[in-house]
């Protein structure tokens, strides 16, 4: 039942990002017409689909649209370690190539879920969609506080440069700080969580 029910959400949010991407219907906003990210804007019925599921509070799409210089977007998954330093747990990308085919501009969504188990399920739909997953993670402890940080607002692409989407931190303890994104760069400000876990999107000319 379980794997029915995961195969289920994959197939789902896979048809919602690809609706997102290439759906022209009056009541689907277009995709993001100037260079840079932002979260797409769910039509009310894109929310109810993903509310029934129980994936609208786990779940987050974004559209992108690279600039002209870029042929490769790579995703990257990291957890921070007991040293204070990132680990990357997983990650993913396409390329349109430097021939461009067949599409000659990046653009399209990311899409991604996270799952009970800490796992981190993420498709990219650029002419074609390409999906991946992270491992399951097993804690000691029992967490007990969480905090959830998605990308709120159109941002600007850097070239080569990561840009934090997501941010996801767990602790056992009854209190919990705010975070946002650009904590990324300040990892010591996680000190003493169990788990944290952060999605990077990075677009670049090779």
């Amino acid at each position: 039942m379980k794997m029915k029910r995961l195969i289920a959400a994959v197939l789902l949010l896979s048809m919602i990002v690809t609706l997102a991407a290439c759906s022209r219907g009056s009541d689907l906003p277009k995709t993001l017409a100037k260079e840079g990210i932002a979260p797409y804007e769910l039509s009310d019925s894109e929310k109810y689909i993903l509310q029934s599921f129980d994936m609208y509070s786990t779940s987050q799409i974004i559209s992108f649209h690279a600039p002209k210089e870029a042929i490769s977007l790579n995703v990257n998954v990291y957890r921070l370690e007991d040293n204070g330093k990132w680990s990357k747990i997983g990650g993913g990308g396409i390329s349109i190539g430097t021939d461009r085919k067949p599409i000659d501009q990046l653009t399209g969504t990311f899409a991604m879920q996270l799952k009970e188990n800490y796992s981190i399920d993420f498709h990219i739909n650029a002419s074609g969609v390409a999906s991946y997953k992270t491992d399951e993670i097993l804690l000691d402890s029992e967490i007990i506080a969480s905090v959830k940080s998605f990308l709120q607002e159109f941002q600007t692409i850097e070239m080569n440069t990561e840009i934090p989407v997501a941010l996801m931190v767990y602790d056992s303890g009854a209190g919990m700080e705010s975070y946002s994104l650009q904590d990324y760069f300040e990892p010591s400000k996680f000190d003493g969580m169990d788990l944290v876990q952060v999605v990077t999107l990075k677009f670049s000319d090779k």
